[in-house]
């Protein structure tokens, strides 16, 4: 028992009281979490939204949700969901009406929701977005598509993550000339980190390179796990001022062309804040087509991985594995080059033997001619001989010549 002023308090009644308390905060708590769209797998907050895996939230009811989005709100978290399409000013309409931009907004994660198409000014209501995730969804860009203003009103945007974000089985050429067309044509001079992994895109050419120029403060660009073989750099000599990393392994690169070692090393020397070029877990080719990407790597000042880059396949199988600033310039050699080397040995053996075999045709023909013309050859003899008495005939051979009387006669 305890006593205060006069009061008698019993253990029991004050935990009585502490678990109504409980109870009641906890239903406050609910009751100021719980959205008015009624979507059981969603939370909402003055400051905040998420919704986890509600496949009821799509992309024509999530105007119901917009209610839940107050003028405060900081974070929007929308995964798992089926949104499909997200249509002009998604995050509510503020055309003609400035007081309904979501001005504190500042992060957006619309990840694994199935996303197929994007319109223009999906974005417009929030100016002020510094984060926006977009990875693992099914966007479709048609390569006839003219659509444009995906990424425009960003100015403070400095993370953007489209890892992912593409439809499988497509040709990633055409994305990514697509995506590099719509950086031509934006705003986003904070973006720091671009993150485009995992999304199969085949060609960077050097056009669809420098239009990544306009991203002027980049200095984090994610290529990883795609497909491609020859990557080129930007040309331009303002370009990726800020760069310090570049990742572009995990693709399907077997050498490395002389004007992306060229752009790299000056992109080093120029801007001097470059840290990292991942190029590991690429299939390179260690042969002849090899030996100038290896004497880059032996000579260049730039922070490539060099010691994690190895030989995926070689003429001679025993350097599969092996790093490729190990070998030797003399190991980079072609099968062709070989086959050719072994061809040109095989001719000159078999010249050789050719000129052997006639030689000893030529000379067992004049040992038969002489054989069988023995008795000519005997006779011009003896009358070589008669003419020139006192001197011997020289007959490098011995001749049985047949006498009147049946003996033979020794030349």
């Amino acid at each position: 028992m305890a006593s205060v002023s006069g009061f008698t308090f019993s253990k029991t009644w004050m935990l009585s009281v502490i678990y109504l308390l409980c109870i009641w905060l906890t239903s406050v708590r609910l009751e100021s979490f719980t959205c008015k769209g009624h979507f059981d797998k969603c939370l909402c907050s003055t400051t905040t939204v998420e919704c986890h895996g509600e496949t009821q939230l799509k992309g024509d009811n999530i105007i119901d949700l917009y209610k839940d989005i107050s003028d405060e709100c900081e974070r929007i978290v929308i995964t798992g969901s089926n949104l499909t399409e997200m249509q002009p000013n998604f995050f509510g309409s503020c055309a003609g009406a400035p007081d309904l931009i979501l001005k504190k907004l500042t992060y957006v994660d619309l990840s694994h929701n199935n996303i197929r198409r994007v319109n223009r000014k999906a974005f417009h209501c929030v100016p002020n977005l510094d984060t926006l995730i977009m990875s693992d969804n099914q966007w479709q860009i048609d390569k006839h598509d003219n659509e444009i203003g995906y990424f425009s009103k960003f100015p403070y945007l400095k993370h953007l993550d489209l890892r992912n974000s593409f439809e499988d089985g497509t040709d990633g050429s055409i994305y990514f000339y697509k995506l590099a067309h719509i950086f031509n044509d934006t705003d986003m001079f904070e973006l720091e980190t671009l993150d485009l992994s995992y999304n199969e895109f085949i060609v960077l050419s050097e056009d669809s390179a420098n239009t990544l120029c306009e991203l002027t403060n980049i200095k984090t660009l994610n290529f990883s796990h795609n497909l491609f073989n020859e990557p080129a750099m930007p040309t331009k000599s303002d370009c990726f001022h800020a760069l310090e990393t570049l990742d572009l392994s995990y693709n399907s690169i077997q050498y490395l062309t002389p004007e992306f070692m060229k752009e790299v090393d000056d992109v080093h020397k120029l801007n001097g804040k470059l840290k990292n070029v991942f190029m590991h877990e690429n299939p390179f080719e260690c042969d002849c087509g090899l030996q100038g990407t290896w004497q880059w790597l032996k000579d260049t000042k730039a922070p490539v991985n060099k010691e994690q880059l190895l030989c995926a396949s070689s003429y001679q199988s025993m350097y599969n594995g092996k790093r490729v600033i190990d070998l030797e310039l003399g190991d980079l050699v072609c099968q062709k080059a070989v086959v050719q080397s072994n061809i040109q040995s095989s001719v000159e053996v078999e010249v050789v033997l050719v000129v052997t075999i006639m030689l000893l045709v030529l000379v067992m023909s004049i040992i038969a001619f002489a054989f069988v013309h023995r008795d000519k050859l005997g006779l011009v003899a003896r009358r070589w001989q008669n003419k020139n008495p006192g001197r011997e005939v020289l007959v490098p051979y011995t001749i049985l010549l047949p006498s009147e009387k049946g003996k033979d006669i020794t030349i």
